[in-house]
């Protein structure tokens, strides 16, 4: 088996322990079972995927992954395997492994610093907008009167895509305590949100039978 070429430093890849120490926090993958196991993907940096162990699939499922997810991505591929590795993934940049000191530094400030600012006041979904700043939302800017509790079940669901929420994590999120219309109240809600931000070409909600709902992954759009 191949020695794997990435440092440690106290029991944790040398690179995390870099960039953290930077300010910069990043997330490595060796495999799919790594990104399943992420709890979420709030305030990750950068993603690196390291590409020793990986079959060319598995890689590419990753690095897919995180294009979806919007995380910048710096593939790490060992010397041995830089011949084998496909050029046209959708990588932020790559890394030869191991590197030389402060090169991982240097590849993510200069990642970093090359994106564009992003609005972090409006949510995007396909042709839906959502400005958690001062409570609009438009659909292919249209703007679409929401009450508050439609406006506030659509941004938990928006902010969560393909997450399944039960009705009754949704009373509880959003009404916070046992509302006295019970758990009939959330199906209203749902229906009268559809009601304003769908049509036959727009699709958001999806119902779960017998469970609740989710907004549609835009993966699958």
């Amino acid at each position: 088996m191949t020695a794997n070429p990435i440092p440690i430093r106290n029991g944790e890849p040398d690179y995390l322990a870099e960039l953290r120490d930077e300010g910069i926090f990043a997330l490595l993958t060796t495999s799919v079972t790594d990104m399943r196991r992420a709890p979420d993907y709030e305030g990750v940096d950068l993603a690196l995927v390291d590409t020793t162990r990986m079959a060319d699939a598995t890689v590419k499922a990753c690095i897919l992954e995180y294009t979806r997810l919007k995380i910048p991505t710096i593939a790490l591929v060992p010397q041995h395997g830089v011949g084998m590795f496909d050029p046209a993934l959708p990588f932020a940049d790559v890394m030869v492994v191991p590197a030389r000191p402060g090169e991982i530094i240097l590849r993510a400030k200069r990642l970093l610093s090359s994106l564009p600012e992003r609005d972090e006041s409006v949510v995007r979904a396909g042709d839906l907008s959502i400005n958690h700043t001062n409570y609009e939302v438009a659909v292919s800017g249209r703007s679409v009167n929401l009450r508050f509790k439609e406006y506030e079940l659509l941004l938990l669901m928006a902010t969560n895509p393909g997450r399944v929420y039960t009705r009754e994590q949704l009373l509880e999120r959003i009404w916070g305590y046992d509302y006295l219309g019970g758990t009939r109240t959330v199906d209203v809600h749902i229906r009268r949100l559809r009601s304003k931000i769908e049509d036959r070409d727009h699709q958001f909600i999806e119902t779960v039978w017998n469970v609740g709902y989710k907004f549609k992954d835009p993966s699958g759009w």
